[in-house]
């Protein structure tokens, strides 16, 4: 029989608390948030035996099944241990159910999260004694949802008989005590419905785009009296995803921002003001140094991560130092972009350019102005619109995305009534030209075209519209720019020179921020570069009018160059 201890969790606990341990500051929050509960537990209470069962039943009968480790106990380790008992040891004091219904992991890569997973997963299963309990596995892969059940598998067949009497493992699932079942699910919500969970595990959550999956699973557990949420993930590069806003949450949470009594959340990654080369600070995310991964590892990643730079550098910070980073090809760092804020307002007649990017009728569009100054640099402003429902949209999927703040917190954001956006809004804010209430159609003097000397606008050719017409009737220059390489190629890399040699500026813009830190580059034989919209994040309309802005002023200056013309009989000749 295994003797290990059960109540590591309780040593774990102090140790944080007394600055024993390094950890970061939101598993200190945790630990704080933990003995500020057993203090003053309202109406929970802390039945810790009852949390240590689970802790025993892993240790004495399941066992390690890859690596090193194979065929050895499953120990927790003290930062597991707590875990566990906090998930399992919190009940209500008068109804009795327990008191975390969710409970978040998010920690660095090689910290045996998964098996983790699979092991609380069988715990329930016996422990639990849920009739027809169903416990799935899912991620956005399948492939990825079955490597955990397949540790349940494993851990199963290796079980002493006294366990493994009491389960039968197939193929596709496993039948479990209690006329229980588990098995791994694909993230196509569609083939979720009819489900009835007693544990839903989203394992990698990062890679989920949209809440659609978590919000399935967790709305099959309406009928459970003790179901259990569970999401283990380690960052990735969708910053505005629905991993990423959890995280977010929790910590708005554990800094008293706001309340959630059902959720325990334990958020291991280095703080903000930490060096992502220094070790210690990698013992905040990687709480399994010494067991699960090595301090020799981290050091040889990080140093092929220094020498390479780049993506190596991205990679690291994400999956070692569990840092939600923009894109795995990072383009622009963002305290690069931060660094050009700069309040100016340009003096009325000043010469700039647009870039308009139309997105469909139901998302963002923006608009860029590029303004050329005396001393060689370029000041540049971009405005966003989009209807009311996409608004709304998006926030019913994910509560805590940038779109709440679009409304009320950007200057430069115009929401419009509706479900499509206002292209006449639009068009009143560039040449001034808009419809009265009598029908009649009236120019204000607060368009762009009429406080500065817009010279020409670009906009994408294959996605005009009405409006794109309606502008040139206006007087207004509306040159079509390609989104190919040919003729994105040269003004993204001049966004990009203008930036690292500190000529770019821009003024207080989030949004911009926001959706430059979402682009993916996309790369030619030839060493061409553009924005991606289709490998990006999320958003990048306003990086996209940036880039056709700059581009519109490069052809502009390049016309005032020429010294040629082309014969009038030059024809093309294909070889």
């Amino acid at each position: 029989m295994n003797k290990a201890r059960t109540n590591l969790w309780a040593e774990y606990a102090k140790n944080v608390a007394e600055d024993k341990v390094e950890v970061g500051s939101y598993i200190r929050k945790s630990v704080s948030m933990f003995l500020s509960l057993v203090v003053d537990p309202g109406p929970w209470e802390f039945r810790h035996e009852t949390g240590e069962k689970y802790i025993k039943f892993i240790q004495e009968y399941l066992t390690h099944t890859r690596g090193e480790w194979a065929g050895k106990p499953f120990n927790l380790s003290p930062w597991q241990q707590f875990l566990v008992v906090n998930i399992f040891g919190w009940y209500h004091k008068e109804k009795g159910f327990r008191k975390y219904r969710t409970a978040l992991l998010f920690v660095a890569r090689k910290s045996g999260k998964t098996q983790l997973a699979a092991a609380i997963a069988i715990a329930m299963m016996v422990l639990d004694k849920e009739p027809a309990g169903e416990y799935v596995f899912s991620a956005t892969k399948k492939d990825q949802a079955k490597i955990a059940f397949d540790e349940v598998a494993r851990m199963l067949k290796k079980a002493p008989q006294e366990v493994r009497r009491r389960f039968r493992v197939n193929r596709h699932d496993v039948v479990a005590p209690y006329d229980g079942a588990c098995k791994a699910l694909s993230s196509d919500a569609n083939t979720l419905d009819g489900l009835s969970l007693q544990l839903g595990v989203l394992d990698e959550y990062h890679a989920q785009k949209t809440s659609d999956l978590w919000n399935v699973l967790k709305s099959s557990m309406g009928s459970r009296r003790n179901p259990l949420m569970l999401a283990i993930s380690t960052a990735g590069f969708i910053q505005d995803g629905p991993c990423a806003n959890a995280m977010k949450t929790a910590k708005e949470v554990l800094d008293g921002l706001k309340t959630d009594e059902r959720t325990f959340a334990m958020i291991f990654q280095i703080d903000d003001d930490d060096n992502w080369q220094d070790e210690n600070s990698w013992k905040k995310s990687n709480p399994g140094i010494g067991a699960s991964i090595t301090m020799e590892y981290l050091r040889s990643q990080a140093k092929q991560a220094k020498n390479i730079g780049g993506r190596a550098v991205v990679e690291f910070q994400t999956k070692h130092c569990n840092l939600f980073t923009a894109s795995m090809e990072q383009w622009i760092p963002p305290e690069l972009f931060e660094v050009q804020r700069e309040e100016w307002i340009p003096p009325i007649g000043s010469i700039c350019y647009a870039g308009l990017d139309l997105a469909s009728v139901s998302d963002i569009s923006s608009l860029c102005l590029v303004f050329p100054r005396d001393d060689g640099s370029l000041y540049m402003q971009t405005f966003h619109w989009l209807p009311q429902r996409a608004v709304d949209r998006k926030l019913e999927r994910e509560e805590s995305s940038i779109y709440g703040r679009m409304e009320e917190d950007f200057e430069n954001v115009f929401v419009t009534p509706g479900n499509v956006t206002d292209y006449s809004a639009i068009r009143q804010f560039i040449s001034g030209v808009f419809l009265d209430d009598s029908g009649a159609f009236k120019n204000s003097e607060n368009g762009i075209a009429s406080k500065y000397n817009l010279r020409a606008m670009a906009y994408d050719r294959f996605n005009s519209s009405q409006l794109i017409i309606d502008l040139v009737n206006d007087g207004i220059e509306c040159d079509p720019f390609g989104q190919g390489f040919v003729s994105m190629s040269a003004p993204t890399k001049e966004f990009e020179r203008l930036l690292l040699d500190g000529d770019l500026f821009h003024d207080e813009n989030d949004v911009l921020k926001w959706m430059l830190g979402n682009v993916a580059l996309q790369f030619d034989p030839a060493g061409n570069i553009k924005p991606s919209k289709d490998k990006s994040g999320d958003k990048i309309d306003g990086v996209v009018a940036s880039v056709m802005a700059i581009g519109m002023k490069m052809i502009d200056e390049s016309k005032e160059h020429e010294s040629f013309e082309i014969p009038d009989d030059w024809r093309p000749r294909f070889i």
